[in-house]
C-alpha cells in the first residue's frame, strides 16, 4: 500500500472517475441498453422483469422495485457482501489504482482498523504457509497417509494448500518468532487459552485453509487424524473472528473466481464438506464449492449468483443431508438461481460416489438431478405412509402447496400429474385443492408485499421539495447558483446538508460535482437527490422561488419558537422580534414559491 496519507474523499472520487459503472456492474449481471439507460434484473431482490437502471452519464444505479441505489463502489460492496474498504480496494484495482493510507477524518471511519486487519491477514497467510510446509516433515506421516487414503493427488494438495499442525505449541512458537503476539494469534482464531497456557486449536489435524474471494486466508478447517484422541469433534473450523464469518464465506470461492476470469461458468456444485469439494475437483468438476456443513445463507446465495445462475445441490444422501438441502433450496431460489438437486444413493456423499462410480457415474447423477419442485415432492412423500388414507391425504395437501407456488401453468399441470400418479386422486380434485393453496399463497404474498412497501417507505426519506430542488441545482452546478446564497441555516435534512456541503466545496474550487460520489460522502436517500433536478426541469425563477420559500419556512419556525417562549415569559421584547419576522416575510417576493409548500 502506498503511504501517501491522502484525503479519503478525494481518493474515492478519483476511483469513481476512473471506472465506468456499466462495465463494473456488467461483471455481475447482464445489462441491456434502452435509450440512454442500461437495464437489468436487480441483484438485491428477486425479480423477473428488469427494474434495475444504470445511468451511464451520471454513473449511478437505481432499482425502481426495492429502491436501492448507489455508485460502483456501493454496488460491489452490497453484491460481494464485503465492507466498504474492501469494495473500494476491488474497484480501485479495476481502475488500476493503488489504495493509499488515509488521513483520519469524519468521512473515513473503517469498521476494522486497517493495520489490525492487515496484521491478522498476514498472520493467517504465514500460518497457512507453515502448516503446508509441516505436511512434508517427518512428523506429518499420519497426515500424508490420510491424504493417500482419501485418494487425493499432489495437484489437489497444492491447489487447496493442505497442511498439518504438529502439536499444540509448534505453530505458536513459529508465529511469535515472526513477531506476532499471542493476543493476535488468538484473535485470528488459531490459539486458545487453557489455564495459563496458549495452544494451537488445530493440533494433530490435517489443515484446510479457508480462502475468501480476494485470495486471502481468513480461517482454517482442521480434520482430526489421531484415532486414539479423546477429542470427539472430527472437524473443527475457525471460530468467528474480525476477518472470518462462516455465514458469508464459501469454501472454494477463490478457485471459482479464478475460473470465471478465464471462462464462463455453466454451473456450480454446492456440497457440504471440504473433502467433497476436493474429490470433485480431482475428478474434473472444478466448480464445486462447500457451505462447510452450515445451512446456506442469503449472503452465500448472492455470492454464488455472481458466478452463475445454475446451481446443483449435492449434499449427503442421508436424511440429515436432505433436510439441510431443503433449508437451502428456497434461499437459493429466492435469489433467482436455477436450482437442481443431485440425488445421491443412501449413505453416500459426493466423495464416496466418485470413488465407487467414477467421474461418469457422478455425471449421470447430475444429468438426472431433480428440479426443485420434484425434489420437494419426493422428500414430502418420504414423510408419510401412503398406504393409509390419512397419510395419503396429508401428503397431497403438502405436495400441492409446492405446486401452488409455481408460476408457470404448464409446470403446474405436469406436477399435478405426478401427484395424481402417486395418489390416484382425480385431476379435478387436485386442481380444486391447489386453487385453495394458491389463494392462501396470494394472501401471504399480499401481506409480504405490504410489509416490503412499508419497509421501503421507512428507508425513503421525505425531503422538503424546495430544499431538494436547491441542493440538486448545486449538484449540477447550475449557472444561477451563487456563493452568496447562505443556504446552510435553512436546510432541515442532515442528508441534504451533507450533500450541499460537498457541492459547495467543489463549486468554491471551480470544480464540477461528480453525482456518483455523493453515495459515499453522505448517507440517506441520495438517489432521490441525484435524480430530482432532471424530473422537475430547470429554471432560475424556480430556484429563486425555492430559495425564498426555505428562508420563509425558517423564519416562520423562528416565529413559532418566539411565540412559545412569549407564552411562558410574557416578555414584550419577544413581540417586537415576532413583528420584525412578519415584516421580513412580507417583504419577500415569492415569485411562484407557493407551489413548494
Amino acid at each position: 500500500m502506498a503511504e501517501n496519507n491522502v484525503d479519503f474523499s478525494q481518493f474515492v472520487e478519483k476511483v469513481l472517475s476512473r471506472v465506468d459503472i456499466v462495465n463494473v456492474i456488467s461483471r455481475y449481471l447482464p445489462l441491456n441498453k434502452k435509450g440512454k439507460t442500461f437495464w437489468g434484473c436487480c441483484p438485491f431482490h428477486h425479480e423477473k422483469e428488469p427494474s434495475f437502471a444504470v445511468n451511464d452519464e451520471r454513473q449511478f444505479y437505481h432499482c425502481f422495485g426495492c429502491k436501492e441505489s448507489g455508485n460502483a463502489i456501493t454496488f460491489v460492496q452490497k453484491t460481494e457482501n464485503i465492507d466498504f474498504m474492501d469494495a473500494l480496494r476491488l474497484v480501485a484495482e479495476m481502475a488500476q489504482l493503488e489504495v493509499p493510507s488515509f488521513r483520519k477524518n469524519d468521512n473515513y471511519k473503517p469498521a476494522l482498523d486497517k493495520e489490525k486487519k492487515q496484521t491478522l491477514l498476514a498472520l493467517l497467510r504465514d500460518a497457512g504457509r507453515h502448516y503446508h510446509e509441516n505436511l512434508f516433515s517427518e512428523k506429518a506421516s499420519v497426515a500424508r497417509e490420510y491424504i493417500e487414503h482419501r485418494g487425493l493427488d499432489s495437484r489437489i494438495v497444492t491447489r487447496f494448500g493442505l497442511g498439518y499442525s504438529q502439536n499444540g505449541e509448534e505453530m505458536l512458537d513459529y508465529l511469535t518468532k515472526k513477531g506476532y503476539s499471542l493476543a493476535d494469534i488468538k484473535e485470528a482464531g488459531i490459539a486458545e487459552i487453557k489455564g495459563d497456557r496458549y495452544y494451537d486449536v488445530f493440533y494433530n489435524r490435517l489443515i484446510i485453509p479457508i480462502i475468501n474471494n480476494f485470495g486471502e486466508i481468513v480461517g482454517f478447517g482442521g480434520r482430526l487424524l489421531d484415532k486414539q484422541s479423546h477429542i470427539p469433534v472430527k472437524y473443527r473450523n475457525t471460530s468467528a473472528t474480525p476477518v472470518f464469518d462462516k455465514s458469508k464465506v464459501i469454501f472454494g470461492i477463490n478457485l471459482l473466481k479464478k475460473k470465471k476470469q478465464k471462462e464462463n461458468i455453466k454451473y456450480v456444485i454446492m456440497t457440504e464438506g471440504y473433502m467433497d469439494v476436493m474429490a470433485l475437483h480431482q475428478a474434473g468438476f472444478d466448480t464445486a464449492v462447500a457451505s462447510m456443513g452450515t445451512a446456506l445463507t442469503q449472503q452465500q446465495a448472492k455470492a454464488i449468483k455472481n458466478y452463475t445462475s445454475n446451481v446443483f445441490i449435492s449434499y449427503d444422501g442421508d436424511s440429515a443431508g436432505q433436510k439441510a438441502t431443503m433449508r437451502g433450496l428456497d434461499i437459493l431460489a429466492d435469489c433467482g438461481l436455477n436450482v437442481k438437486v443431485v440425488s445421491l444413493p443412501d449413505g453416500l456423499d459426493p466423495d464416496d460416489v466418485i470413488k465407487k462410480y467414477g467421474k461418469e457415474g457422478y455425471m449421470q447423477l447430475l444429468r438426472k438431478a431433480d428440479t426443485l419442485p420434484a425434489f420437494k415432492i419426493k422428500v414430502i412423500k418420504n414423510d408419510y405412509d401412503l398406504s393409509t388414507p390419512d397419510g395419503k391425504s396429508k401428503f397431497t395437501v403438502e405436495a400441492l402447496k409446492v405446486v401452488a407456488k409455481l408460476e408457470n401453468p404448464v409446470e403446474k399441470e405436469e406436477y399435478l400429474k405426478v401427484i395424481h400418479e402417486i395418489t390416484g386422486y382425480s385431476m379435478d380434485a387436485l386442481r380444486q385443492q391447489v386453487g385453495l393453496s394458491e389463494r392462501k399463497i396470494e394472501e401471504k404474498k399480499a401481506e409480504k408485499e405490504k410489509e416490503r412497501e412499508e419497509e421501503t417507505a421507512k428507508k425513503t426519506e421525505v425531503f422538503d421539495r424546495a430544499e431538494l430542488f436547491i441542493v440538486a441545482s448545486w449538484i449540477y452546478s447550475k449557472p444561477y447558483v451563487s456563493l452568496a446564497d447562505d443556504i446552510f441555516p435553512y436546510l432541515t435534512s442532515k442528508t441534504l446538508s451533507d450533500v450541499f456541503g460537498y457541492a459547495l466545496e467543489r463549486v468554491k474550487g471551480g470544480q464540477k460535482v461528480n453525482p456518483s460520489v455523493l453515495y459515499t460522502v453522505a448517507s440517506g436517500d441520495i438517489g432521490k437527490i441525484v435524480d430530482y433536478q432532471f424530473k422537475l426541469g430547470d429554471g432560475e425563477d424556480k430556484y429563486k422561488a425555492c430559495l425564498t420559500k426555505i428562508k420563509s419556512n425558517f423564519l416562520l419556525k423562528e416565529k413559532d419558537r418566539l411565540a412559545k417562549e412569549y407564552s411562558e415569559t410574557k416578555n414584550p421584547l419577544l413581540v417586537l422580534e415576532m413583528g420584525k419576522i412578519d415584516q421580513k416575510i412580507k417583504e419577500m417576493k415569492y415569485g411562484g414559491a407557493d407551489e413548494w409548500k
